[in-house]
């Protein structure tokens, strides 16, 4: 499938108003400047409250006497559809096929911005568990659905517009049923298309989140990412061109990839206000973003969004400031930074000689486990990046799901009493045991055996919150470990020692394989260190992982100097790779990049010698 580039779009002249002050000229004129900027993929919002404007009609004591359109026209059939707006879709369908272009069509769209769109008929109910609220909006999407089902211009059906918004879920349960009520109601009418889910902020098991990625991967057919430089996966804690930041796009797409079974897209993405960045690191980081996500799989990336709204007066843009700037062109139609580089982004890849990137090659897995709470991020995207760094890629599982095969498993910031069930614990043993590697960091997790598997001996558990150093492979890496245990080795190899003494990294042999302990929890600890990821010459975390990955690192066909460039490897047959390396920085950087002797090495994008800030090389190696 082609890597979909595109944006978010609302109409340029009203907003979220578009359907209800429809103007056929803007609409149009709208799509035909944004693909001169390589937009062929737009996710696109039926407003619901415009498009299914029922109103309820009441009678002796309030009782439900009927419903009826605006609250006057008798309803035409069950669906409660306005026939105004569905001739209005019709001809915004006309004009993206004019251009060659395709939609994502959110069909329940009820929030929007910060705001509920919602028809009359269901105000003030709560519209995940209401069973008044959902028989409406089963009728809506069946409606809509059978009534464009025949249109080539639609390439996936998306649930609605971050749907966990409109009310709340009081459990998993009403979360699984409200998605499973919506995809039904999708099904009925057309199974030909992909379902995407359209959600935001998922958790990887029920609690704390109701919506958890598990079962929308259960009931969806493709898994979506929101990610912007915002605290909902840390986004706002480096700039946005620096690495803390440019990786977490890729990374929680991969994660919500990983935990669901189900391929995932980065559907909406972009970077608020000037406050948080000028326009060009918006630029910035869109090209990163976009073309990271590409490597790793993504289905596509989509902007956040078309046009600017800084000249609309009514909510939610008069509500809130950071829905006013997001365009990729602004009020007078001539591009920002951001689309003059989607455009040329988007010539860049279809230049390329090949149609699609094979899948990247990827020798490690990262398995989040049980009391990670809410913030699994600090260890799932602190772990994929110091795996970048290190020069080796990785996917993701839950520790409670499928453990797929890997050369090497990593398990980041273990904590609590039960950070991961029996059999998962088992399987990893028994792999281990055959040849792998694992890798475990204690954020006072608990593990059965101890002094089996990690050849070392507790002497009990200390809380000890100073900032210490753990000094290795010639580096002095400060860090925090909250909760450490009181170690000596058995028939473990040492790696290193705290300060007093104490063991914070050891090497086991077990079986066929070895078993890294880490008495801190490193990838927590790094998280939350400024200078952890940006410095990577003065605080090199990641040679950590460079020992935990050393046998994987030695297979490698390219390897890489440069800790801010990230590589990915994609096997075309037996004698071709293509490789991409990715600066992942807001400087250039030289990747130094090493290749096997008597291969033939072929640029087919940039420049492997000295990759520009949040850029990247493609080369095709042929041995």
């Amino acid at each position: 499938m082609k890597y979909m580039i595109g944006v978010n779009y609302w109409g340029s002249k009203a907003g979220t108003e578009m359907w209800a002050e429809w103007d056929e000229e803007s609409v149009r004129n709208d799509l035909k400047v944004l693909k001169e900027y390589g937009v062929e993929y737009l996710r696109v919002f039926p407003n619901w409250r415009d498009f299914q404007p029922v109103h309820v009609l009441r009678n002796w004591q309030g009782g439900i006497r009927e419903y009826r359109l605006h609250g006057k026209e008798r309803l035409r059939d069950e669906f409660g559809i306005d026939e105004v707006m569905m001739a209005r879709f019709s001809k915004f369908l006309q004009f993206a096929e004019e251009n060659g272009q395709k939609f994502i069509v959110s069909i329940l769209t009820g929030w929007m911005s910060g705001r509920l769109f919602v028809p009359p008929c269901v105000e003030g109910l709560n519209h995940i568990t209401d069973h008044e609220s959902l028989k409406w909006q089963s009728r809506f999407v069946r409606g809509f659905v059978r009534r464009f089902r025949i249109s080539p211009v639609i390439a996936a059906w998306d649930l609605g517009n971050e749907c966990n918004c409109l009310s709340p879920a009081d459990g998993p349960s009403d979360a699984y049923m409200w998605t499973n009520t919506i995809r039904s109601a999708i099904l009925s009418e057309d199974a030909t298309r992909p379902i995407m889910s359209g959600m935001h902020a998922l958790f990887p098991f029920a609690s704390p989140g109701k919506w958890t990625i598990q079962e929308q991967g259960e009931l969806t057919d493709v898994l979506t990412t929101h990610p912007y430089p915002s605290p909902t996966v840390g986004g706002d804690r480096a700039p946005m061109n620096t690495l803390a930041t440019t990786m977490i796009p890729t990374a929680q797409t991969l994660y919500y990839s990983g935990l669901s079974g189900k391929p995932a897209m980065i559907q909406e993405s972009g970077t608020f206000s000037q406050n948080l960045g000028n326009l060009d690191l918006s630029a910035a980081f869109m090209r990163v973003s976009l073309l990271s996500g590409w490597a790793h799989g993504s289905l596509g990336y989509l902007w956040w969004c078309a046009h600017e709204q800084t000249l609309l007066d009514f909510p939610p843009y008069a509500w809130s400031m950071i829905e006013r700037e997001l365009g990729l062109l602004r009020t007078d139609f001539s591009p920002k930074p951001v689309a003059r580089e989607m455009k040329r982004l988007h010539e860049a890849l279809d230049a390329l000689p090949f149609e699609e990137l094979p899948p990247r090659k990827a020798e490690a897995l990262c398995i989040t486990t049980y009391e990670q709470n809410a913030y699994w991020w600090e260890s799932a995207v602190s772990s994929f990046v110091l795996a970048k760094q290190a020069g080796f890629d990785m996917n993701f599982a839950f520790c409670d799901g499928e453990i797929p095969e890997a050369e090497l498993y990593i398990v980041p910031s273990a904590s609590g009493w039960a950070c991961m069930p029996k059999d998962t614990y088992e399987t990893l043993l028994d792999r281990v045991e055959k040849g792998a590697t694992l890798y475990i960091s204690s954020a006072g997790g608990q593990i059965t055996d101890f002094e089996r598997v990690t050849g070392l001996r507790s002497f009990g558990l200390r809380n000890n919150t100073q900032t210490r150093t753990l000094s290795f492979d010639g580096a002095s890496l400060p860090f925090q470990s909250e909760k450490e245990y009181l170690l000596e080795p058995l028939d473990a190899e040492v790696l290193a020692r705290a300060d007093d003494g104490n063991v914070l990294f050891a090497r086991h042999a077990y079986g066929k394989g070895k078993i890294y302990y880490m008495n801190l929890a490193l990838e927590r600890s790094v998280w939350y260190r400024d200078t952890a990821f940006k410095n990577s010459d003065d605080y090199p975390y990641y040679k950590v992982y460079q020992e935990i990955g050393k046998d994987i690192l030695s297979r490698r066909l390219v390897k890489k100097s440069d800790p801010q460039v990230g590589v990915t490897e994609h096997k075309e047959n037996d004698h071709e790779w293509i490789v991409v390396a990715i600066n992942y920085d807001s400087v250039p950087h030289a990747p130094g990049l090493t290749f096997p002797e008597g291969a033939k090495v072929e640029t087919l994008y940039g420049d492997a010698s000295l990759i520009p800030s949040c850029d990247m090389a493609v080369i095709r190696l042929t041995y």
